[in-house]
Parts: structure tokens; C-alpha cells; sequence
């Protein structure tokens, strides 16, 4: 009886902190963020151009202090990685026709 009682609290002690570890980062990318060019609702009137997605891009997390790269756009969904200090802090996907932007770390 012993021997089970040991693991199941080693594991609740372990669960909960890293519940807390957790709960004290902020998400850099929030869920359901959208890029500045489209509506709040997941919209956009117009698919942005390469171009204008990209500066969007990088003036939304310049806001936050972090600086982003471009690594691929396939189709409508540009893939990028999210930089604080030269430290990958993040990867996203930007998909151009809604204008959703989500972490896919």
C-alpha cells in the first residue's frame, strides 16, 4: 500500500508546478489574435498582399518588443518565428485570407 501512495504525490507535486510555472508566462501570441490589417472578427475584405502582411507582421510584435522573420508562405498561411533578445520565443501562422494569427509551438 506504501509503494503506490508515493508516486501518485510525486506526481500531483510535479503537476502543480508545472501548472504554476505555466500560468506565470504570458502568451506572446494570444489565442485568437488577428493581424491589424483585418476585422477582430477573423475577416479580411481584401487578402493583403506578401508585402503589406509582412510589415503588418512586424509592426504588431515591434508593439510587443519582439521582432519577427518570415520563414515561408504557402498559399494563403505565411509561417513566421517570433524573436525576444535573438531568443525564438515563438512560431506562428498568419492565415491571410482571415487575418487569424496562431502559435503553432
Amino acid at each position: 500500500m506504501k509503494k503506490g501512495i508515493l508516486p501518485v504525490v510525486f506526481f500531483i507535486f510535479l503537476g502543480s508546478s508545472a501548472y504554476a510555472i505555466a500560468a506565470e508566462r504570458e502568451p506572446v501570441t494570444p489565442y485568437g489574435d488577428s493581424c491589424p490589417l483585418c476585422g477582430d472578427y477573423g475577416y479580411c475584405n481584401k487578402q493583403p498582399t506578401h508585402k503589406k502582411a509582412v510589415a503588418a507582421l512586424e509592426e504588431y510584435y515591434r508593439e510587443k518588443g519582439l521582432h519577427v522573420t518570415v520563414k515561408k508562405q504557402d498559399g494563403r498561411f505565411l509561417e513566421a518565428e517570433v524573436y525576444k533578445d535573438k531568443k525564438m520565443v515563438d512560431r506562428i501562422l498568419l492565415d491571410l485570407k482571415t487575418g487569424l494569427i496562431r502559435s503553432i509551438n
